[in-house]
């Protein structure tokens, strides 16, 4: 009898898994297209110069809203989903007051130290407009990339979700449009920046009143147990560490590229590679219902509950990362010419980037199993030191190559990252992440 109960639970977990993700999935794909389609309508509005304007600003707010939120993106979810599936409710209040204040401030110097720097150095003299509207949006987006994820370890997927992926890019893709028909004063990079930091942060406010856990009034009210807060600031560091040399891995190349190459160069890359970046999709939208569940089965350390959700991610990921990428190898050219004449150019460069976060799908939630069981500092080692290569090598490829030196920079990198976690996740847990299996490596079964 206790054994039909058990199959009988775990059937109902997989088929739980498999809704919510399948939800996730659903509003990722939405989400996909809207990305597309909003960089597409801003490129069309702002022209070959001022998307390559825009570019550069919007992947240096990305890479200050991650320095400032000192990776409290994983802290969250990594605590917040133990406390909360252990139900130690002061614990989860106490550990999202830590992450928010944090996430405030740190995000607060960050754009100050930004619109500093554009007021006091005389190179960025012509540039204070476009830095100090980078400066707001680096507040805005660390509070709207923060926002979901404990709202994800509460396991409220379409509040989690929706806001930010469907409701920000279906008004900024409206007010693009508006622009280009006349209906609106024309864009520029400036204003479009402005736009988009007012947006989010209105969504945001908007966004905490929709769950209990992240309602500002009864965050403030109840009970907050911080006994923990030493574990957390441990933990902070590592994984601060790992999201800005994460997202070094990409936004860093584009701001690097913008002192090597003219604007609409700098534009046409950076299209490609948002393109590219479509092929996270069904790996992202896994990890929104994979990430909480692999916090609290290492919390337990259920290695034999985190292989079976590392076994059915593979399962649910492969067959659609895969027929994405070919859709790239064969029309690739015609989506890029959605985003302006000349686009097309980079084509090749599209294919060599999406290989590399092909194979980043094919190797699972390794950065999720990599912070949510403890080894966050040794992946920022393996994140530094390939990324580090990458960003040190691409000024020579950029020389010597060109575009297609910038793409396989790129790409070597997310290749070099994931294989190195790969291996190093099954050596130390015995999991194969991804969706090739290394038992065969073991010199005995796991126990």
């Amino acid at each position: 009898m206790l054994q039909s109960d058990t199959n009988t639970g775990t059937k109902t977990s997989g088929r739980r898994f498999a809704l919510r993700s399948l939800a996730a999935l659903c509003i990722k794909c939405g989400a996909a297209g809207l990305s597309f389609l909003m960089f597409v309508a801003l490129s069309r509005s702002l022209g070959d110069v001022g998307f390559g304007q825009f570019s550069f600003a919007f992947s240096l707010a990305t890479i200050l809203a991650i320095v400032g939120s000192i990776g409290q993106r994983s802290v969250i979810l990594r605590f917040a989903s133990f406390y909360l599936h252990e139900q130690e409710d002061a614990k989860a209040r106490g550990v999202l007051r830590f992450s928010y204040a944090i996430v405030l401030s740190g995000s607060i110097i960050a754009a100050l130290g930004l619109a500093l720097m554009a007021y006091s150095l005389p190179s960025f003299a012509n540039q204070q407009g476009l830095l100090w509207s980078a400066a707001l949006l680096t507040v805005a987006l660390a509070l709207a990339e923060f926002q979901p994820n404990p709202q994800r370890a509460a396991g409220s997927v379409w509040i989690a979700l929706v806001p930010r992926d469907i409701l920000f890019r279906l008004i900024v893709i409206s007010v693009a449009a508006l622009a280009v028909s006349g209906w609106l004063p024309g864009l520029n990079a400036v204003t479009t920046v402005l736009i988009m930091s007012g947006l989010l942060i209105v969504l945001t406010l908007a966004q905490s009143f929709l769950l209990p856990l992240t309602n500002p009034l009864r965050l403030l009210r109840g009970p907050a147990d911080f006994s923990e807060k030493r574990k957390w600031l441990s933990a902070s560091w590592g994984m601060w560490g790992n999201s800005v040399v994460n997202a070094a891995g990409r936004n860093v190349a584009i701001v690097i590229l913008g002192g090597l190459l003219p604007a609409a160069m700098v534009g046409a890359v950076f299209a490609a590679l948002r393109t590219a970046m479509v092929l996270e999709l069904f790996l992202m939208a896994i990890n929104i219902v994979a990430a909480p569940l692999l916090a609290a089965q290492f919390g337990r350390n259920d290695h034999n509950g985190a292989e079976t959700t590392c076994r059915r991610i593979s399962l649910m990921l492969g067959l659609p990362t895969l027929a994405s990428f070919l859709i790239f190898v064969l029309w690739g050219d015609h989506i890029l010419e959605l985003f302006g004449p000349g686009y097309a150019v980079v084509h090749p460069e599209l294919i060599v980037i999406s290989f590399g976060y092909l194979v980043s799908a094919f190797s699972g939630p390794t950065t999720q199993i990599m912070e949510m069981s403890g080894h966050e500092r040794v992946h920022f080692v393996m994140l530094s030191v390939t990324t580090g290569l990458s960003l040190a090598a691409l000024p020579f490829s950029v020389s010597a190559w060109g575009t297609m030196g910038a793409a396989f920079c790129i790409s070597l990198n997310l290749i070099a990252l994931n294989c190195a976690a790969y291996f190093y996740i099954f050596r130390k847990t015995g999991i194969s992440s991804g969706l090739v299996n290394l038992s065969f490596l073991a010199k005995e079964p796991r126990a």
